[in-house]
């Protein structure tokens, strides 16, 4: 089993990296950038405005199919090869097509809802939703609402470099993490996704800052809705794995696996809704930015939001797994963790914002008398009679 996730992940990360380094040679012939430019033309706002190829999510995606294709010739047509795996399948390629056509065209927002919307619903079609209240219609829009709430997540969590690469892989990781602790085995969604693992890693190596290349919304998008899919089947599901999993236990295993995208949505759509603007539109408002004006250096950002993320989600497995009678006190002490990370987050974001505000007065006045010095030159000088 350790050889066969070695081969794989090596292969996989060796194979991202290759396959990115190529199309990052040639994609001035490729036409496939991001020129950093504002959303009006089409493009993501990011931290760093430069134009770089944004083929990150086309080789996400070759990884997965690649690796679908080794699950399929292993399992055949057998019943671990089951409809949940073809859910998967269909799911994902819809959001890579939704992003790759967003990253082509600039899909008209209410299109790409329209498609985002369009994956939740294919899962419930396919029985993979929710398992909480009991009551189908409240499933299966709980379900609807995640797919389309973590695929934005991760769409406005991509701001800068590394960042959504690294909170992605650790969630992943945590995952995989919980299918060993659970003993659910090698099956077709663990070598997928330990394929998928190897293909964020061989891309990081080109995305680390500085980067020279982007995942662009083909990235985003794959990944927001392979993500949805995975919290759903093994987070939220959890007690599928173990009955004595409680309803609050359920609810807190997903919320702190997904602590980073769900508090950086949080944050910018709260901000922006009290200065009264369209949570919709980009900005450099992200949690990563403000982290960045308290100091926290660029090339670091990735590391810590990517250590939240894992430690916050393998204490809540662990504690599933391991805390055998589960109360009250357990339940308020694991909600206690989530509001103090989103108060001491909140502190942090707004604090950043603040010194962010000042700097860009700042720089702002030193623009505007530089541009007076000119100016000033070029203005007669009185003779003295």
């Amino acid at each position: 089993m350790e050889k066969i996730i070695v081969i794989v992940i090596l292969c996989s990360t060796l194979f991202s990296f290759l396959l990115n380094r190529i199309l990052y040679k040639f994609s001035s012939t490729l036409g496939i950038h991001n020129n950093g430019k504002n959303n009006t033309e089409g493009n993501i706002i990011r931290w760093a405005s430069t134009s770089k190829p944004t083929v990150g999510g086309i080789v996400f995606f070759i990884v997965f199919i690649l690796a679908a294709l080794v699950v399929f010739i292993m399992q055949g047509t057998s019943q671990e090869f089951s409809s949940d795996f073809l859910c998967m399948l269909v799911v994902v390629t819809l959001g890579f097509m939704i992003g790759l056509q967003d990253d082509a065209y600039n899909t008209n927002p209410l299109l790409k809802f329209g498609g985002q919307l369009s994956c939740g619903i294919i899962m419930v079609l396919f029985g993979v939703h929710i398992d909480l209240f009991g009551v189908p219609v409240l499933d299966y829009a709980l379900t609807i609402f995640w797919v389309v709430g973590i695929m934005n997540s991760i769409n406005l969590l991509d701001n800068m470099d590394g960042v959504t690469a690294t909170v992605s892989l650790m969630i992943i990781v945590t995952t995989l993490i919980l299918m060993r602790v659970y003993d659910v085995g090698v099956d077709p969604f663990f070598i997928t996704l330990i394929a998928v693992s190897g293909g964020l890693v061989g891309f990081l190596i080109l995305n680390w800052k500085p980067s020279k290349i982007y995942m662009g919304d083909t990235g985003s998008q794959f990944l927001g809705v392979l993500l949805a899919f995975i919290g759903v089947k093994y987070l939220w599901n959890i007690r599928a794995f173990d009955d004595r999993v409680v309803t609050s236990m359920q609810i807190i295993a997903p919320v702190m696996t997904f602590l980073v995208p769900i508090l950086d949505t949080s944050f910018v759509t709260m901000a922006r809704i009290m200065r009264r603007q369209s949570p919709f539109v980009g900005g450099k408002d992200h949690l990563a930015h403000h982290l960045t004006h308290i100091g926290v250096k660029e090339g670091f950002m990735p590391v810590l939001l990517g250590l939240v993320s894992v430690f916050s989600g393998i204490l809540a497995i662990f504690a599933s797994k391991y805390v055998f009678q589960w109360n009250h006190g357990f339940t308020a002490l694991f909600s206690g963790y989530l509001v103090a990370a989103f108060i001491i987050f909140w502190f942090l974001y707004k604090r950043g914002e603040r010194i962010g505000r000042i700097r860009e007065r700042w720089a702002k006045r030193h623009l505007h008398a530089v541009a007076k010095k000119p100016e000033a030159a070029k203005a007669p000088q009185k003779m003295s009679s």
